[in-house]
């Protein structure tokens, strides 16, 4: 399990300040479901570190990239590393 206060941490938002504590939980909520939805088992207590990393940078990524399209900075798809992170803990079927 990711806490919203670790989430807050990794965008760099101090735990004390709330204003986007709201924002931060739908892109944790967001991040989770994606990886269940991809056959990752998102029940460990506690998660793998890996699982961690990897559920910390798509909140940051969800967070930072709020838009489907930006024109003035350069966007990007799942964070570097992301599908490294969950490999060894994806479930296969065939």
């Amino acid at each position: 399990m990711v806490t919203l206060e670790e989430a807050k941490i990794h965008c760099r938002v101090m735990p004390e300040q709330t204003d986007f504590d709201g924002e931060i939980q739908i892109a944790l909520d967001a991040a989770v479901d994606h990886l269940k939805s991809i056959d990752i088992d998102m029940d460990a207590d506690p998660l793998p570190p890996a699982l961690k990393q990897a559920v910390l940078l798509l909140v940051a990524h969800f967070f930072e990239n709020k838009e489907a399209v930006a024109y003035d900075r350069p966007m990007y798809v799942t964070p570097l590393g992301v599908t490294r992170l969950i490999a060894p803990y994806r479930e296969v079927s065939l």
